[in-house]
C-alpha cells in the first residue's frame, strides 16, 4: 500500500500532540474522519506500529456522549494533579454540533478539550455535497481557538502537523500571561479537511519534526505585584463556591472567619466551616447575621443558593477569587477580582483585631447538620456522602442532589474534604453519566455518581459502551421519584397541578430496570437506606447502576 497524504498528515497529528502531552482521544465513528480513526486505532492498540506514540482510546457512538466523556477525563486528570488536554475526534456534519453542550460547559468551567473534527476539502464545499456543512466558526466564543486546516496535499511543509498540534494544546492550557477569557484552560477547535482516499494506507510512523521556540504572536502580560493582605475586619465571611480549594479554608481560619462552603468547593472542612450555613441563612438568626457582615471573600464560583447570593449582592465589601473561566465575570461591585488566592490572603495583617466571638456565634447557630432519617431523596444524599471515602471519589448531577447534599454534608477533619465534582461551569444536567465515566478514567480512581432520574434518562446514551471498550469503576445513584420535582419547590410550584405536572416535572413512567438491561449495565433497585448503604459499600468494580426508589 502506498502512503496517502491524508493518513500520513493524520498520524503526524497524532504524534505531535501525543509529543506535547495529549494522551487520551475519545472518538464517534465516521468515514470523514477516516484518516484519523486509522491512526489512533494503530496508536491506542495493545501492539502499536514501530514509532506510534501510545495513547488511549475510548470510542463513542454518540458524540454528545463522547464530548462529555473527554471533559470527564479532562476533569478527572486536572483533579489529580495531571492537567493536559484531551482530544475529541469526530467526522463532518451534524456530529460537529453534537458536541456544543460539552463545549459550552468546557468553556465556562475551564476544561481543555482538542476538538477534531472532519470536513470536506475547499473544492467540496458549499457545492452540496454529503453531510457537508459550515463547520468553521461553529463554536463562537465557546473556544480559545480555531483553525481551518485545509486537505494534506503532497510536498507539504513537513512540520505542518507539529505547529498545528503545539498552537492548539498551548491554546486549549490557557495562557497565564493574558488578561481576557484565553488566560484561562477551554476548548479549542480545530477542523481539518481530508481529501479521499481516506482509508488505511499503511504507512509508516515517524517522530515529528521539532519547532524553534515560538512565540505565537501572544502578547505577553508582566505578571502583577503581589496583592495586598485583606483588610483585617473582624465580621469577615469567606464563601467556597465550585472548585474552591482547600485554599478557602486557609483563608478563613487566617483571619478567624466562617466559611460557608458549597459541596463541590473541595473546602467543606475544618472547625470554621459551618456545615448547616443554608438553613441559618434561611432562619431570622441567619439574616441578622448576614446583615453584621462587614466584608464577603468569595473563593470559587458559588451557584447553588439564593440566600448565599443575597449575601454577596448586599456585601459592604466584596473581594473575588479563583471564580473559575468566569472570574471577569465576577459581581460588579466586587472592590477586587483575582484569578488565583494570592499568598497575602493566607495571614491576617492585624490577627489582635479578630473577634472570636463572631465565629462562635456562627458556629452556635449553624453547627452540624441533623441526619435525615427514613427514606427518601435526603436520605439518599446522606448515604451517598458516606460513602466517599477509602479512595472513592464522587460526582453529583445538578438540580435536587447536589442541593441536598448542600443542607446535609458535615464539615470533614481539616483538609480532608472528599473529592466531590460536578459540572457547574453551566449547572446542566447535560452528559453527567459520560462525565462522571470520564473522571473515573482520567483520575483512574473507583467513583460514585448520585443524580436524579431526569438527569439519568436524559443521557442514558452514556450507558453505552461496546465490548471491546474498557469500562469505567462507576456506580451510578438514581434518585427515582418520577420525574423533575425540584420545580414544586421553585417559584413554578404556584402553577395550576396539571401544567406543573406537563411542563416542569414531567412524570416519564420509565422502567430503569429494563433499559439498564438493554444496555447490558448491571442493575440493582433498593428501597431503605440499609439497602443502599450494602450496595454502596462493595467495591465499584465497572459499571452499574443502584436505583433507589422513593417515589
Amino acid at each position: 500500500m502506498s502512503e496517502h497524504p491524508s493518513g500520513a498528515f493524520a498520524r503526524a497529528l497524532v504524534a505531535a500532540l501525543a509529543e506535547r502531552g495529549v494522551e487520551d482521544y475519545v472518538l464517534s465513528p465516521g468515514s470523514r474522519s477516516g484518516p484519523l480513526a486509522h491512526a489512533l486505532a494503530e496508536a491506542g492498540s495493545g501492539n502499536p506500529p514501530l514509532g506510534a506514540p501510545r495513547i488511549r482510546l475510548h470510542v463513542r457512538i454518540d458524540e454528545r456522549s463522547a464530548a462529555f466523556l473527554a471533559l470527564g477525563i479532562a476533569r478527572g486528570r486536572a483533579a489529580a494533579g495531571d492537567a493536559r488536554p484531551v482530544a475529541i475526534v469526530t467526522t463532518s456534519g451534524t456530529a460537529v454540533g453534537n458536541l456544543m453542550p460539552a463545549v459550552m460547559e468546557a468553556h465556562h468551567s475551564g476544561v481543555p478539550l482538542l476538538l477534531l473534527t472532519a470536513d470536506r476539502p475547499t473544492e467540496l464545499r458549499g457545492v452540496g455535497a454529503n453531510q457537508t456543512t459550515d463547520q468553521v466558526g461553529l463554536f463562537g466564543a465557546f473556544v480559545r481557538w480555531g483553525a481551518d486546516v485545509p486537505a494534506a496535499a503532497l510536498g507539504d511543509r513537513p512540520d505542518r502537523a507539529t505547529a498545528l498540534a503545539d498552537r492548539a494544546v498551548r491554546a486549549a492550557l490557557g495562557d497565564r500571561a493574558r488578561e481576557d477569557m484565553a488566560a484561562a484552560a477551554g476548548p479549542v477547535h480545530v477542523n481539518v479537511a481530508f481529501r479521499e482516499p481516506l482509508g488505511a494506507d499503511g504507512g509508516l510512523w515517524s517522530d515529528p519534526p521539532r519547532l524553534p521556540t515560538p512565540s505565537g504572536g501572544i502578547p505577553v502580560v508582566a505578571p502583577p505585584d503581589e496583592p495586598a493582605p485583606l483588610p483585617p475586619v473582624a465580621r469577615g465571611v469567606v464563601i467556597a463556591g465550585d472548585g474552591a480549594g482547600d485554599v478557602a479554608r486557609q483563608v478563613a481560619e487566617a483571619h478567624g472567619w466562617p466559611l460557608l462552603a458549597e459541596p463541590t468547593s473541595l473546602a467543606r472542612s475544618g472547625s470554621h466551616c459551618i456545615a448547616d450555613y443554608v438553613r441559618l441563612l434561611e432562619s431570622a438568626h441567619g439574616k441578622d447575621l448576614a446583615d453584621r457582615v462587614h466584608q464577603v471573600v468569595v473563593i470559587g464560583r458559588p451557584t447553588l443558593t439564593r440566600p448565599v447570593q443575597a449575601l454577596i449582592a448586599r456585601a459592604p465589601a466584596l473581594v473575588v477569587a479563583r471564580f473559575g473561566a468566569r472570574w471577569r465575570e465576577a459581581p460588579p461591585h466586587a472592590q477586587s477580582v483575582l484569578r488565583e488566592v494570592p499568598a497575602s490572603w493566607l495571614w491576617s495583617a492585624a490577627p489582635d483585631d479578630a473577634d472570636p466571638g463572631w465565629l462562635a456565634e456562627w458556629r452556635a447557630a449553624g453547627g452540624r447538620p441533623s441526619s435525615p432519617e427514613g427514606w427518601g431523596p435526603r436520605v439518599v444524599a446522606a448515604a451517598f456522602a458516606e460513602s466517599l471515602r477509602d479512595g472513592v471519589w464522587g460526582v453529583v448531577g445538578s438540580s435536587g442532589p447536589v442541593r441536598a447534599l448542600d443542607r446535609l454534608m458535615p464539615a470533614a477533619p481539616a483538609g480532608s474534604a472528599p473529592m466531590l465534582l460536578a459540572n457547574r461551569g453551566l449547572a446542566g444536567i447535560d452528559g453527567t453519566i459520560s462525565t462522571a465515566a470520564g473522571i473515573a478514567f482520567g483520575s483512574g480512581r473507583p467513583v460514585h455518581a448520585l443524580m436524579g432520574d431526569v438527569t439519568f434518562l436524559h443521557e442514558a446514551g452514556g450507558l453505552l459502551v461496546g465490548p471491546r471498550e474498557e469500562r469505567p469503576r462507576l456506580r451510578i445513584v438514581v434518585v427515582n421519584d418520577g420525574g423533575g420535582t425540584i420545580f414544586g419547590g421553585l417559584e413554578h410550584g404556584g402553577a395550576p397541578a396539571e401544567n406543573l405536572e406537563r411542563v416542569f416535572t414531567t412524570p416519564h413512567g420509565a422502567d430503569l430496570a429494563s433499559l439498564c438491561a438493554g444496555y447490558r449495565v448491571p442493575h440493582r433497585a433498593v428501597r431503605s437506606r440499609d439497602a443502599l448503604a450494602a450496595a454502596l459499600a462493595q467495591p465499584v468494580a465497572g459499571l452499574e447502576v443502584v436505583e433507589a426508589l422513593v417515589g
